[in-house]
């Protein structure tokens, strides 16, 4: 049963429905606003739900999102301008809320981005009164006005699919005030942590630093979480920086840490080990294109599941982080998931084109020239899934008509049912 309770905080500790919660997740930042497929976009419905649904298959009970709050600044935002909202772009936010709920997955939304990104940043905010500095977000009253009624729309957003204020929605754990503002002034988070909590008595209000605790925030009694990232990640960081937020009364959660370098083990484990360390969200992960393949994306960090390569090293570290993520979480690690039948989207001229599905490591490619029923040969025995967004028939003669079909297997060998049969005419 999907819990519809908020989470909460004793102390240290977050709780959910009386008990003490502790996760693990992914970043998937680009849920309200992408900048990955088709220029600075909305991402699909699908995409939505497949890299939820990923997030699901490795373990995850939590997801932090940048652009699910943070999107200021161009035509797609949020706020494209100084006080004006679209509300096609809320409607995309909506559907991602909603969808994390059916999920029984809880959120962490930043309002804004420390950094000026696609997405905007707090540099947005200053350029719509045409200042040159943008640390006058932390000081210009009528700029910090500004970022307080963006923050009111938000808390205030009733969700069309729902009908669920986003104040009063469980699905968000917590509110966070910005990704990675290294150097906000205690006052000015002090000013803004009340304003949210005047308005929003339901929920969490986190804060977060790059790199290193923010440890002067942890006197500032509204806020309840304190967020550190992690590049590389190394344990006996995290294991100082909870320690310091416990002994403060504090919440602490890694909300964003590299996988691809640094000892991932000893930090996992560490986390695992330290109770004080509540929650763990790695950078970050893409699931699979609308037109065949993942979703790429060229930081260094993206992660997708359950990949390409699957005996590799990059293989080995992403499927630590599905251990992780249930173990933290106090769950025995299930079996993988057995996939879904992909959906085949053409096959004109031998080149097949399908969308991938989650859990499949590998896909099976069959062709039949006799028609719907089969024979059926192999053209593609267990390929390793990839980039690709469309796989080439070799033995395809022009003059012929054909058939083919697409099943998953996942990384144990359990193939799912077989896509559809789709028809590909002579040329």
């Amino acid at each position: 049963m999907i819990n519809q309770q908020f989470v909460t905080r004793v102390g240290s500790r977050l709780m959910l429905s009386g008990q003490p919660f502790r996760f693990a997740g992914p970043n998937i930042y680009w849920l309200g606003l992408d900048e990955n497929v088709n220029g600075i976009d909305w991402p699909s419905p699908f995409r939505v739900t497949n890299a939820l649904d990923t997030a699901i298959e490795m373990g995850a009970t939590v997801v932090r999102s940048h652009t699910l709050g943070a999107s200021h600044g161009c035509e797609k935002a949020l706020s494209p301008t100084l006080g004006e909202y679209n509300e096609e772009a809320f409607r995309r936010v909506d559907f991602a809320i909603k969808e994390a709920g059916v999920r029984g997955l809880k959120l962490i939304i930043p309002f804004v981005c420390n950094w000026h990104y696609y997405h905007g940043g707090r540099k947005t905010f200053t350029n719509w009164h045409r200042l040159d500095d943008e640390n006058a977000f932390y000081t210009n009253n009528q700029v910090i006005a500004d970022f307080e009624a963006y923050i009111a729309t938000l808390l205030n957003r009733v969700n069309s699919y729902t009908g669920v204020a986003y104040k009063e929605d469980p699905t968000i754990m917590a509110w966070e005030l910005g990704n990675e503002l290294n150097h906000a002034p205690i006052e000015w988070v002090r000013r803004i942590t009340r304003h949210i909590k005047s308005l929003d008595s339901n929920h969490l209000v986190a804060h977060g630093k790059q790199f290193k605790l923010d440890s002067d925030k942890l006197q500032i009694e509204e806020i309840d979480i304190l967020d550190v990232h992690y590049y590389p990640a190394k344990a006996q960081e995290l294991l100082d920086d909870a320690a310091a937020v416990a002994a403060a009364g504090k919440v602490y959660i890694a909300g964003e840490f590299g996988w691809p370098d640094g000892d991932l083990k000893a930090f996992l484990i560490a986390a695992e080990e330290q109770s004080h360390v509540s929650g763990t969200l790695f950078w970050s992960l893409f699931g699979h294109h609308d037109r065949g393949g993942y979703v790429q994306h060229f930081d260094g960090f993206a992660v997708h599941y359950p990949g390409i390569g699957v005996n590799d090293e990059i293989f080995d570290r992403i499927k630590a982080l599905r251990t992780h993520a249930y173990r933290m979480s106090d769950r025995s690690l299930p079996a993988e998931l057995i996939p879904e039948r992909p959906v085949i989207l053409n096959a004109d001229r031998g080149c097949i084109t399908f969308r991938g599905v989650v859990g499949a490591a590998y896909y099976t490619v069959e062709r039949s020239l006799t028609g719907e029923e089969g024979s059926w040969q192999t053209i593609y025995d267990k390929r390793s899934a990839d980039h690709s967004r469309q796989w080439i028939d070799p033995t395809r003669v022009q003059s012929t008509s054909a058939f083919y079909r697409v099943k998953a297997i996942n990384v144990a060998g359990m193939a799912g049912d077989y896509s559809e049969v789709i028809h590909s005419a002579p040329f």
